[in-house]
């Protein structure tokens, strides 16, 4: 592993809010439990996820790996890379 990455509950945020949509229950609910650490509610946002059609589970759960685990420089919007030595 060369690089080191940063990443923020509030970059997830955004990227969810971007596919789900500021109005959407879904979001709301990964919003409670990301913003206030709250397990239930992030609890309750996976189960409720498994209830949605395929094509939105698919897109939030590549969301949710692309924050964490990285995507195209030019869609990391959010997320800091440190260089060795940096």
């Amino acid at each position: 592993m060369n690089d080191v990455r940063i990443v923020s509950l509030d970059s997830l945020l955004l990227r969810l809010e971007g596919v789900l949509g500021r109005d959407s229950l879904l979001f709301h609910r990964f919003e409670q439990g990301l913003r206030f650490e709250d397990e239930r509610s992030l609890t309750d946002a996976m189960s409720s996820l498994r209830l949605y059609p395929d094509a939105i589970r698919c897109l939030v759960e590549d969301t949710v790996m692309g924050w964490l685990f990285g995507a195209r420089e030019d869609e990391a919007t959010g997320l800091g890379v440190l260089k060795p030595g940096a």
